[in-house]
């Protein structure tokens, strides 16, 4: 197996996940598109840091599972659904990771309190299980979400929908950490930043902050957890 094998950055992705507070116990998902092909690889049930490459499976867009021992969890429809609907999207997360759970209680997007909010300026749809039809998620969830990148699911926990496996994990990271800032600023009476300089701080955060946040956090996960890389030829 190869660092780039999607098997191994979804492990990867989970673990580096768990470490920064995104654990979300044996539910919660890691998903990348499959090149050319109407399928995905995605985790099981499991928790994050657990996480190896074998356990990973690959299944098509009907929830077939096409390899891998895992029994995949009938919540990755959605995954399909987004899949279907947006070309542009490589990667799905869903967690349930705690202060973003508190945070969903009310159906507000997050607010730009803090630099790394940026990314999510103008990105963020709300979810609530009334929005389904025909008792399926991924519909609604697809409805909802629209051009976006973030799904708030009330009373639940998120979906980051995004370009790349590495730029959906640091955002997926990114959004706890900015719903933890939101809870406190507004306790404090926090003010949030000014239009323009949200504007201005987005391309830039993008461009260097998701790249080099993924890079530093796989520099670490070699140090902190030698077995993940053990499955590497």
């Amino acid at each position: 197996m190869k660092e780039d094998d999607l098997p191994f950055l979804i492990a990867a992705s989970r673990r580096i996940l768990a470490r920064e507070g995104c654990e979300s116990r044996v539910a919660g998902h890691v998903s990348a598109r499959v090149d050319g092909e109407e399928a995905f690889w995605v985790s099981p049930f499991g928790y994050f840091d657990e996480t190896t490459p074998d356990m990973v499976i690959k299944v098509n867009f009907d929830l077939e599972r096409l390899k891998g021992d895992w029994e995949p969890s009938p919540a990755i429809e959605f995954h399909a659904a987004i899949y279907r609907a947006r070309t542009d999207v490589r990667s799905v997360i869903h967690t349930h990771s705690h202060h973003l759970s508190k945070f969903v209680t009310r159906a507000i997007p997050i607010g730009m309190y803090n630099v790394a909010s940026v990314l999510f300026h103008d990105d963020q749809a709300l979810f609530d299980r009334e929005d389904m039809k025909n008792h399926t998620m991924g519909g609604g969830m697809v409805r909802m979400l629209g051009d976006k990148r973030v799904l708030l699911m009330k009373n639940h926990g998120a979906v980051v929908a995004s370009q790349s496996l590495e730029q959906a994990t640091i955002e997926a990271m990114m959004l706890e950490k900015c719903a933890e800032y939101h809870l406190a600023a507004e306790a404090i009476g926090g003010t949030e930043f000014p239009l323009e300089e949200v504007e201005r701080g987005r391309t830039r955060y993008q461009q260097f902050f998701l790249p080099q946040m993924w890079e530093a956090n796989f520099r670490r996960l070699r140090r902190s957890d030698p077995d993940l890389f053990e499955f590497l030829d």
